[in-house]
């Protein structure tokens, strides 16, 4: 059932963001609270070795809140909604990046001002993530 609640969530951000709309034109700057969706991830290892895998299975949320005036980053899956603080936000051509670091990762999140479209990195110890994915306004 968890599976099935994800995978709607994400199918459900993904269509949002497909339907134009002048309002969001521009409002994935963080001047609002945005749902992403992690919709692909790379692991990469030390020696070298990347494969895809699942959010969940390394870790990291699937599906998760932006808050750059909260300046917090909320996994939605957790049972306690687990949050991580944002240290900082940048703006940079069109582009919305937020920093941060959680246990024993750092990460980098950057959300297109206009599309929503997400790319963002983790690292942590031997290892690192690339994650790609889709932000739209609840």
């Amino acid at each position: 059932m968890k599976v099935f609640a994800s995978v709607a969530a994400i199918l459900g951000i993904a269509a949002m963001s497909l339907v134009p709309s002048a309002a969001a034109a521009g409002k994935y700057d963080g001047s609002a609270p945005m749902i992403c969706a992690a919709l692909t991830v790379t692991e990469c290892v030390a020696g070298g070795r990347c494969q895809r895998r699942s959010a969940e299975s390394v870790n990291l949320p699937e599906l998760f809140r932006v808050d750059a005036k909260a300046m917090k980053v909320r996994n939605l899956e957790a049972e306690k909604g687990r949050e991580s603080p944002i240290r900082s936000v940048d703006h940079v051509n069109g582009k919305v990046i937020l920093f941060g670091a959680e246990e024993e990762r750092g990460w980098i999140v950057e959300i297109n001002e206009t599309t929503g479209k997400m790319s963002a990195v983790v690292s942590g110890d031997g290892e690192g993530f690339v994650v790609f994915g889709q932000c739209a306004l609840p």
